[in-house]
């Protein structure tokens, strides 16, 4: 064998090892098939997510983290974790198209604000690419209820204008280019979806049928570059 066979072989064998050892790192609050919700010492927000790459459709984007901190967090943006791939499950797919998340978090009450997400595309051992994408939304989380937070459209598209936020940097050039991540955009829509995404939740988890969930939906999205104009 070559040498660079043998290195894409180490390679890939790290990257399995990685993501058999990486479960907490996209924990949830409900785990499926779940019957019982206990919320003595919590609350649980859902909220699902949907993300399309339209700039390059046939390198469907994964979403990797969705950042949420207390309120007194200013800014709880984190590096990228080292982990290649996406811990969160692909609820429903579509070749080409886009990939849609089923997403629970355990919260403490307060105020919270929804930071932003990080996206990945990884084919392993060739492509590694990241892209992150700001949110800056703020929802209030009741004590020991579940809320639901809405539903989050995200298209990657080609950008229009150098004044649009890049949604991802330009280093490695070849990853983030393939990806569309470099000269690309992320849109963002929030939408109320509430029964077509309960139906979903409840398949998956049934123990929400048992308890009340409320409806809080987040608050429209502005364009990072548009926040500050009066």
């Amino acid at each position: 064998m070559d040498g660079g066979f043998m290195m894409k072989y180490r390679f890939l064998i790290m990257f399995c090892l990685a993501f058999l050892m990486s479960g907490c790192a996209g924990n949830m609050a409900l785990t499926k098939g779940q019957t019982d919700i206990d919320l003595s010492n919590k609350s649980i927000a859902l909220l699902t997510v949907k993300i399309s790459n339209q700039y390059k459709p046939k390198r469907q984007v994964n979403l990797h983290s969705v950042l949420i901190c207390p309120q007194s967090e200013t800014n709880c943006r984190r590096d990228l974790p080292a982990y290649p791939g996406s811990p969160y499950k692909i609820y429903k797919k579509e070749k080409n198209n886009f990939n849609e998340y089923l997403l629970s978090f355990a919260l403490e009450s307060g105020t919270h604000n929804i930071d932003g997400f990080y996206a990945t595309y990884n084919i392993p051992a060739i492509i590694s690419a990241s892209g992150y994408g700001e949110l800056k939304l703020e929802t209030e989380i009741k004590p020991n209820t579940v809320s639901y937070l809405g539903h989050l459209d995200i298209t990657l598209r080609e950008k229009k204008a150098d004044t649009e936020i890049s949604a991802g940097s330009a280093i490695p050039h070849m990853d983030q280019s393939m990806s569309g991540f470099a000269s690309g955009t992320f849109d963002i829509v929030v939408e109320d979806k509430f029964d077509e995404d309960m139906k979903s939740f409840i398949s998956e988890y049934p123990g929400l049928q048992q308890v009340k969930v409320e409806k809080i939906i987040l608050p429209e999205w502005i364009r990072p570059e548009n926040r500050n104009k009066p």
